[in-house]
């Protein structure tokens, strides 16, 4: 009977481990399958981890060398750049290693899968076949794709929060435990130096802590994170050179430009900002099921998955409380922050989807009358439905590569005329200022400063014609090369003014103005 239990239990073991294996390679492999070289920097962000990456590799530090005078980056926390930095030292030529990029996100989207594999099992005791399921299936869905696919830091945050989140709920169940409050503290400070929004993470574990009469820990937990966070926070206030003030807003201080938008808008400017979101929120929740193309169908699949993630929520509080917590904060952080939320949206979708499924599994769990079990079957069926329906969809198209295609079609001819036309000294003006830099190692700057208020307010051409004589005087550029036509308008009205600009080119959607000062 021994030798027998011990066979049984070898088989697991073995069996197990496949499936570890297969959690892991599955997802990366089909990421690495989806994702395809493009004109990096069409996202902005990437184009300047991108360029942060090449000035650490290349020596220069953690600067913004596409810039004149290679201002200090106090913008960009800087761990993926760091990682991106590792990966130029390996393949140094540009634009060839974009696949190398790519291949490092298909690598972390295998990790992403494993680490929610994990947490399902050892937080939520789902059982191995069940998390496994979850786990590959949340790391093939779209939003997933779209972001190993492009050179963005979610992929690490990603990978980075699910061990984190587990370590955050085992300090939870550990009462009066000094040292794993420490280690979490300081896991989520380094995950703050993935991405920012990773604080959420910190304010969740602290309010668990607290609530459940561990304040000691709490303070140890926030204690360890400031730990690992003050370093970057002071070199961010010290370093030089400074950012002259026109580009502040796009590579300053993120605190700093939010800070601004606030005291600036006030109260509606908050307001505006929330409803803006939460409308973006609910459209980007609509797209990802749709189970018929009528609007009541998306509605209704929308709303199911809406409320089996409120109730998933409910039941994950009960045994990942910091876990739901976080995904409570992070979202809240999402709709007051004044910029596009897709990305912070598609950064947590695999939570949001172990949310949903919790929830789902509750309900079937506690209907036992047979119109209940319907009603359940229903509310879990259509979304699940509208979910495949869309993904079916998408893997058809590559729907993930289509908007990066466009962006790069669009800013492809500015690319040429600037690589054409221009000496490796002069310096140009464009919204796609870190694509230009990246592809034709000119230094270059943006047409205007980016605010937090203009996310509710857009710009007008009078404002416009202010803001890009401002940055032509911070900015010793000898070309402008306007994409938006709020920006192409502002050009054309520096005809007559000081310092003028003449248009010289004409481009698909775009114009080409020399500076004359």
């Amino acid at each position: 009977m021994t030798a027998v239990a011990l066979e049984d239990a070898a088989v697991r073991v073995r069996t197990g481990a496949l499936l570890m294996v297969m959690v892991a390679v599955v997802p990366m492999l089909v990421a690495w399958w989806a994702s395809v070289p493009y004109v990096v920097g069409v996202w902005h962000d990437d184009g300047v981890y991108a360029l942060l990456g090449r000035a650490i590799a290349t020596g220069e530090g953690f600067h913004y060398t596409q810039l004149p005078g290679a201002p200090a980056a106090t913008h960009y926390p800087p761990a993926y750049p760091l990682m991106l930095a590792a990966v130029w030292r390996l393949a140094p030529s540009f634009p060839d290693n974009i696949s190398a990029f790519l291949a490092l996100n298909a690598l972390l989207a295998g990790v992403a899968a494993l680490g929610a594999y994990r947490f399902a099992r050892l937080r939520l005791a789902w059982r191995d076949e069940a998390a496994a399921a979850f786990a590959v299936t949340a790391m093939l869905a779209t939003p997933a794709l779209a972001l190993s696919g492009a050179v963005l830091s979610e992929s690490l945050f990603l990978a980075a929060l699910w061990p984190v989140l587990l370590l955050a709920d085992d300090v939870a169940d550990c009462p009066g435990d000094v040292r794993r409050a420490l280690i979490a503290g300081a896991s989520i400070g380094a995950l703050m130096l993935v991405r920012t929004h990773a604080v959420a993470a910190l304010i969740a574990l602290a309010v668990v802590l607290v609530a459940r009469r561990q304040a000691t820990s709490a303070v140890c937990a926030v204690a360890a994170a400031a730990v690992v966070v003050l370093p970057w926070q002071v070199w961010t206030v010290l370093a030089t050179p400074a950012l002259a003030p026109p580009l502040e807003g796009a590579y300053g201080s993120y605190l700093g430009w939010f800070a601004t938008g606030v005291r600036e808008g006030g109260v509606p400017f908050m307001l505006a900002t929330a409803r803006i979101n939460v409308a973006e929120l609910w459209l980007l929740l609509q797209d990802r099921v749709v189970p018929a193309d009528l609007a009541w169908a998306r509605t209704l699949a929308s709303a199911s998955l809406l409320a089996l993630a409120c109730v998933g929520a409910w039941v994950l509080s009960r045994r990942a409380p910091a876990t739901a917590l976080f995904l409570a904060c992070y979202m809240a952080i999402v709709i007051v922050w004044p910029y596009t939320p897709w990305r912070f949206l598609w950064a947590v979708w695999p939570i949001v989807l172990l949310v949903a499924a919790s929830g789902g599994w509750w309900c079937w769990t506690i209907a036992t009358a047979t119109p209940a079990r319907v009603l359940a079957a229903l509310v879990i069926t259509v979304p699940a439905f509208g979910m495949l329906r869309t993904e079916v969809g998408a893997y058809a198209s590559r729907a993930w590569q289509q908007p990066a295609r466009q962006a790069g079609a669009q800013i492809a001819p500015l690319i040429t005329w600037v690589g054409r036309y221009t000496r490796p000294s002069d310096i140009v003006l464009s919204e796609g200022e870190q694509v230009i830099s990246l592809f034709t190692g000119r230094r270059a700057g943006p047409t205007a400063p980016f605010s937090a208020r203009e996310y509710v307010t857009p710009r007008t051409v009078q404002a416009s014609v202010a803001q890009l004589g401002a940055m032509l005087d911070a900015v010793p550029a000898r070309y402008v090369l306007p994409l938006a036509p709020v920006q192409l308008d502002a050009s054309r009205a520096l005809g007559g003014a000081r310092p003028r600009l003449r248009e010289i080119a004409r481009l698909a959607e775009s114009a080409v103005f020399e500076v004359q000062r």
